[in-house]
């Protein structure tokens, strides 16, 4: 009986290590610049448009006119950000306000991530690329 226990709360254990959400090491700690939008460049704008995660499950960044924040999740290959929060400031050009409105809903539809060599894709439920970044 002792022995089916310890293997029960053996499970459990490896369960709760492999549905943490802590990120890789090499997806925090570092800014990442947005290379890609929706399978096009981003629109030059004076600043480039940025994330970084950080090991607390925060995400924060620029979007080309505002600042933002908000959580993330990782599970696996899986990611959510949720309660992203932003700045108000105005865009001064109508492009870069459409870009930044693209970004925010595009961070929320990603559900999926990948790293390869430097760059990090945020896919959809689709298996779409919405995003694309480079290690800054």
């Amino acid at each position: 009986m002792m022995f089916i226990r310890a293997i029960i709360v053996l499970l459990v254990a490896f369960l709760f290590v492999a549905c943490s959400s802590a990120a890789p090491s090499a997806l925090i700690n570092r800014q990442w610049q947005l290379i890609e939008i929706l399978g096009q460049p981003p629109i030059a704008a004076g600043q480039s448009v940025t994330i970084q995660f950080n090991p607390t499950d925060r995400v924060s960044g620029f979007a080309g006119c505002n600042g933002f924040s908000g959580q993330y999740r990782v599970a696996g290959a899986t990611i959510t950000v949720s309660k992203v929060t932003s700045t108000m400031m105005a865009c001064a050009d109508d492009a870069v306000t459409a870009q930044e409105m693209a970004f925010h809903q595009a961070l929320s539809d990603a559900t999926r991530y990948e790293l390869t060599a430097g760059i990090l894709s945020l896919l959809d439920r689709n298996g779409v690329v919405v995003l694309r970044f480079q290690a800054a």
